[in-house]
């Protein structure tokens, strides 16, 4: 709740549009534990790095300073597939076609890091302090 408060509020101030993305589990995620789980959910999701928390704020660039902030700690990668599996729109396709479910869920699992990456990439980038 609090990294949620913090990017409203930046983005509140901030003179021009602001976009906020945040994940939201509807029913056709089909959560196991029900939707009144969806905050424990969620932060499972960013433990796990399915998604990450970020903020881009293009007023700090003007001091000087990184306009990329990333919220998230290190992933647990470890646990990626259990979150997944949680959600019924994943754990179906194992009992439908079980060889194709492990390699998209591997594949997704790469995609994610690879963002991950690129995400740390951002937020470790140097800029001139003004």
């Amino acid at each position: 709740p609090d990294q949620v408060i913090k990017a409203l509020k930046e983005a509140e101030a901030y003179k021009g549009p602001s976009i906020v993305i945040c994940y939201a589990p509807c029913i056709a995620h089909n959560i196991k534990s029900g939707l009144y789980m969806s905050q424990v959910e969620a932060k499972k999701a960013t433990e796990c790095g399915y998604f990450p928390t970020f903020r881009f704020n293009p007023d700090l660039e003007k001091e000087g300073k990184n306009p990329f902030t990333m919220d998230s700690k290190e992933p647990n990668w470890d646990l990626y597939r259990d979150f997944l599996m949680n959600e019924g729109r994943y754990a179906q396709l194992t009992k439908v076609n079980p060889a194709k479910a492990e390699e998209l869920l591997e594949f997704n699992k790469a995609d994610a890091q690879r963002r991950y990456a690129h995400y740390l990439e951002l937020a470790n980038k140097e800029y001139p302090n003004k």
